[in-house]
């Protein structure tokens, strides 16, 4: 069964519109009486089709789903801005696994130039990324890809955790830090996870993040690419905080 979220305003009116009143009509191939799931204000509920034009698509609630599909901590990723497309992927993947929140980071080693011009473009093709795969891995919430931002202009004080993933530190075989992380985490934790961009962090990046408090990581013993590195830390805190 699909999961669309909808705004306030569409969901005390009963409505679908947007792009998704498309999607439950010629991809879906929906009609009138079959279910959906609707996701509104952090709440998933079972509704059914009541009518179909359009540009609009009517139903009637019929429970609320109940169920926190949410990860117990906030999750703030902060990707090095990678080559390519792989942007896209981690943005599709890492809300599948959990994240909360993305920020695509550009840093030193990043080959990405931001042209302001088309910032704004780049966010909503990201955050309708995001959306769509939230409606795949019936999420409670869309993680907010919030801004295309430099390193130097973050504030990371709300944090709890700061976490520096760190290729040099796997190459000298540091095994405990991460570890020891996610197994101190509690419920509603605020943690900030920094990946550097295929070329790996600067030195000068690396100290001003130790400054400050930061803990850089490796994660095992083998070198990830930039766009697996936060499947793994996603993982590993579902493993450690879901799985009974």
């Amino acid at each position: 069964m699909q999961k669309y979220f909808v705004s306030n305003e569409d969901f005390n009116e009963l409505k679908i519109t947007s792009s998704d009143v498309f999607h439950i009509k010629n991809v879906m191939r929906n009609k009138i009486g079959d279910e959906i799931l609707i996701g509104s204000n952090n709440k998933t509920y079972l509704a059914k089709i009541t009518n179909i034009k359009d540009d609009v698509i009517n139903y009637e609630i019929k429970e609320e789903k109940i169920g926190n599909m949410e990860l117990p901590v906030f999750i703030s990723l902060f990707q090095g801005y990678p080559k390519g497309d792989k942007l896209d992927d981690i943005i599709k993947h890492s809300t599948e696994m959990g994240v909360s929140e993305i920020y695509p980071t550009i840093m030193k080693r990043s080959l990405f130039k931001l042209d302001l011009k088309k910032k704004e473009s780049k966010l909503q093709r990201f955050n309708k990324i995001a959306k769509e795969a939230a409606e795949q891995s019936y999420r409670d919430i869309i993680p907010n890809v919030v801004d295309i931002i430099d390193l130097k202009k973050i504030d990371f004080s709300k944090y709890d955790y700061k976490i520096l993933c760190y290729e040099e530190d796997a190459k000298m075989n540091e095994e405990s830090n991460f570890k020891r992380i996610v197994k101190s985490l509690k419920k509603d934790d605020k943690i900030a996870v920094v990946i550097g961009p295929e070329g790996g962090i600067d030195i000068l990046e690396y100290e001003y993040l130790k400054n400050l408090g930061f803990i850089s990581v490796g994660l095992g013993k083998r070198i990830l690419r930039t766009e697996t590195v936060i499947y793994y830390v996603l993982s590993s805190i579902s493993y450690e905080m879901e799985l009974k």
